[in-house]
């Protein structure tokens, strides 16, 4: 599994081979990263890849100091579950 970053396309994706199982995608506004949708295959789930996506914006968002607004429901309830892990990017 390759979990790379997509700055033109905006996301963070998954990939088993060539074959894209996953992304979680982001709009910017105003300097701000909203991350609006992640979606993993379902052939894919409880592997922890939603996971691995999320953290792979974050560490974008932390090299740029970029802050996020979680707007996806998978990232709202991570930031809820372990606030002192996203203190440092939350919007």
């Amino acid at each position: 599994m390759k979990i790379v970053f997509e700055e033109g396309r905006k996301q963070s994706a998954a990939y088993d081979g060539e074959k894209p199982v996953g992304n979680c995608t982001y709009e910017e506004e105003n300097g701000v990263w909203r991350v609006e949708h992640t979606y993993v295959d379902k052939d894919y789930g409880g592997q922890g890849i939603a996971k691995k996506l999320l953290d792979c914006i974050l560490d974008e968002a932390r090299k740029r100091s970029i802050k996020i607004v979680p707007v996806c429901s998978y990232v709202v309830r991570e930031f809820e579950k372990h606030p002192e892990s996203y203190a440092d990017v939350v919007k």
